[in-house]
C-alpha cells in the first residue's frame, strides 16, 4: 500500500534550450518552480540527468557539469546562459 504524503499542484513554467558552443550542441530543459527553495530544475536531454540550480549554484561547476555533460572547455559559456536564465534564490521557510 502506498499513501500519499503530500500532493501540491503547481503551475510550472517549462522551457527547452538547444546550445551550440564551438565545440558541442546541449539540449537543455529548465523547469522554473516555487519548490525546492526556488531552485529550478535543469535536466539534460543527453545524459537523463537533473540538477537543482540557482544563481548562487552557477560558480560551483562541481555541482552540474557533470550530470549535465558539459565539457571542460564549454563551461564558461553555459555560465553565461546560466546568469541569464537563473534566478537568485530568496530563502523562505517551507517545512
Amino acid at each position: 500500500m502506498v499513501e500519499i504524503l503530500q500532493e501540491v499542484r503547481d503551475t510550472q513554467a517549462v522551457h527547452y534550450f538547444c546550445l551550440g558552443t564551438t565545440n558541442s550542441r546541449y539540449d537543455l530543459t529548465v523547469i522554473y518552480s516555487s519548490h525546492f527553495y526556488n531552485k529550478s530544475m535543469v535536466v539534460s536531454i543527453q545524459t537523463g540527468r537533473m540538477v537543482l540550480m540557482s544563481q548562487e549554484d552557477i560558480e560551483n561547476e562541481f555541482l552540474w557539469r557533470e550530470p549535465l555533460g558539459i565539457k571542460k572547455e564549454d563551461v564558461e559559456v553555459v555560465q553565461q546562459f546560466f546568469q541569464q536564465i537563473l534566478s537568485k534564490v530568496e530563502f523562505t521557510t517551507q517545512y
